[in-house]
C-alpha cells in the first residue's frame, strides 16, 4: 500500500494532536494508599527509635475523613502519660502520596535514610527526590523561610 503524502501529514498531525494527552497520562503519578503511607510512617518511627508496641504509646492518623494535609497522609505519635498528666506528643509525621517522602511537620526535618528509599521506591516506585520537590514540599508544608 502507498501513501501519499497528504496522507502521511494527516496521520502525523493527528499523532502529534495527541501527544499532549498521552504526556498528560504519563504525567499522571502514583498514589500510594493509605495502609502504605502507614507502613512508611512506622518504619520512619523505628528510625526515630520509638518503640511502637509500648502499651503508652498511639499511633494514629490524623486524616479524620479528609487529608489533614492535601496530597499527604498524616500520623501523630502519642505517648500516653502513666500518671495523671498531659500526653506528650512525640511526632507528627506527613507522607507525601505521590513520592513517599516523610516529613516531621513540627520540625520541619525530612527524613532520608536507605531503608526508607528502598521502601518509597517498593511503595512509590520513586526513590529519588529533586531539589525542586524538596522545596515545594517544604512549602506545601509550611516550612519554608
Amino acid at each position: 500500500m502507498r501513501l501519499s503524502f497528504s496522507a502521511v501529514l494527516v496521520i502525523a498531525l493527528g499523532c502529534a494532536g495527541s501527544w499532549p494527552a498521552m504526556a498528560q497520562q504519563a504525567a499522571v503519578r502514583h498514589e500510594i494508599t493509605m495502609g502504605q503511607a502507614r507502613q512508611i510512617a512506622r518504619l520512619v518511627a523505628r528510625h526515630d527509635q520509638i518503640d511502637l508496641s509500648d502499651t503508652h504509646i498511639e499511633f494514629n492518623s490524623m486524616d479524620m475523613g479528609a487529608a489533614f494535609i492535601p496530597g499527604y497522609a498524616s500520623f501523630i505519635i502519642i505517648h500516653e502519660a502513666s500518671t495523671p498528666g498531659p500526653d506528650e506528643t512525640l511526632r507528627r509525621y506527613a507522607v507525601n502520596r505521590h513520592t513517599g517522602d516523610v516529613w516531621e511537620i513540627t520540625l520541619c526535618t525530612r527524613y532520608d535514610f536507605p531503608a526508607l528509599a528502598r521502601l518509597r521506591r517498593t511503595l512509590a516506585g520513586h526513590a529519588i527526590t529533586t531539589a525542586g520537590e524538596v522545596a515545594a514540599q517544604s512549602r506545601e508544608l509550611g516550612c519554608s523561610k
